[in-house]
This record gives structure tokens, C-alpha cells and sequence, in this order.
């Protein structure tokens, strides 16, 4: 499911922002499960990561919840579920 992983670009408004800072499990209700870096290294996160450009970011949720997630990484705006 194209929902459950999102890989960040230079076009996507979370890079160099946190998970905290983000609140993504609070506007979206999915929770991300691990982040791994563009160099390979893989982590659970701890919301303090800085994300990056070529993180690949697990997503665990509903459907809805995923999705909204991958466009609020993408956008800054979580749509309406």
C-alpha cells in the first residue's frame, strides 16, 4: 500500500521539521513506526528527528489516517477524514 511508506523529496514540506513539531499522530491518527535514512541507517523515531530529504518514513494507521499522514508530509495540510 502506497499509503504506508512515504520516501520525503526536496518538495515536501517536513523535511528539516519533526515529528513533534509536525503533531502528525494528533491531525492525522497515524503514527510513524520507523524512519529510515537516505543512508541507510534505520531508527524508531522519537519525534526529535530532524527529517530529511531521501527518509523513508513507515506509517501505521487506518487507511484514512495513512493518507491524510502522507499528504500532510507532502503539503503541511492534513485533509479532512
Amino acid at each position: 500500500d502506497p499509503a504506508s511508506l512515504v520516501i520525503l523529496t526536496d518538495r515536501d514540506v517536513a523535511v528539516g521539521k519533526t515529528l513533534v513539531e509536525l503533531d502528525l499522530r494528533a491531525r492525522t491518527g497515524a503514527i510513524v513506526l520507523a524512519i529510515c535514512g537516505s543512508d541507510g541507517a534505520s531508527a524508531v523515531p522519537t519525534g526529535r528527528e530532524r527529517l530529511a530529504v531521501g527518509d523513508r518514513l513507515a506509517l501505521a494507521g487506518t487507511l484514512d489516517a495513512r493518507r491524510a499522514a502522507a499528504a500532510m508530509l507532502r503539503s503541511g495540510d492534513a485533509p479532512a477524514t
